[in-house]
């Protein structure tokens, strides 16, 4: 008889991760670190939610207010935005990850022009 648990063990996804940097509008308040990539990018809405609720102590964060982008490392100067399941399934598959959120006053696409990112992101390579 088959050991079924072996098999499921067998057939579980590994756990991706990414570097991530959150940026408030202020281009002053940041939170970075390493994330889970959730199942749906639905979930992984709602686990950055709870990570800047957290860091900054504040409630009830409207995500809405977020824009999600990944670098793209083989033109690393652009944000690339996440904005559908598909494309997040996609970023998972990199064999590194870069996650920016920007708050949507934050109206730059280039990574040099936006500081906080810049320096985060060269001092991570």
């Amino acid at each position: 008889m088959p050991d079924f648990e072996k098999i499921m063990a067998n057939n579980e996804a590994p756990e991706v991760t990414a570097n991530f940097f959150v940026l408030y509008k202020d281009e002053e308040a940041w939170i970075n670190g390493w994330i889970s990539m959730e199942a749906s990018l639905e979930e992984f809405i709602s686990m950055l939610q709870e990570e800047i609720e957290y860091s900054w102590e504040l409630e009830n964060v409207d995500m809405e207010d977020y824009l999600i982008f990944h670098i793209d490392l083989e033109d690393k100067n652009n944000l690339k935005e996440i904005n559908d399941d598909n494309y997040y399934h996609w970023v998972k598959l990199l064999d590194e990850i870069f996650i920016v959120v920007l708050h949507k006053d934050i109206k730059y696409r280039i990574i040099e022009n936006i500081p906080p990112v810049f320096e985060w992101f060269m001092g991570t390579l």
